[in-house]
């Protein structure tokens, strides 16, 4: 019980660091993981032959076509 006495004062900072850090990653990691798929269904579409929607570019692009 006292080496857990010791490291609690350390520890309780860390973790409040960490948790921070941790969105981030879960959030990047989203963000990557849905590009990729929308990457892929232009890729699918342009295979095919079909036309691309606009809105799956504008998605893809970040911001509105012309």
């Amino acid at each position: 019980m006292n080496a857990l006495t010791d490291i609690s004062p350390l520890l309780i900072p860390i973790v409040a660091l960490l948790i921070p850090i941790v969105g981030i990653i879960a959030w990047a990691t989203v963000k990557i993981t849905r590009l990729n798929l929308l990457h892929e269904t232009a890729r699918h579409l342009s295979a095919n032959g079909q036309p691309i929607p606009p809105e799956l570019l504008e998605k893809i692009i970040g911001k509105k076509l012309p």
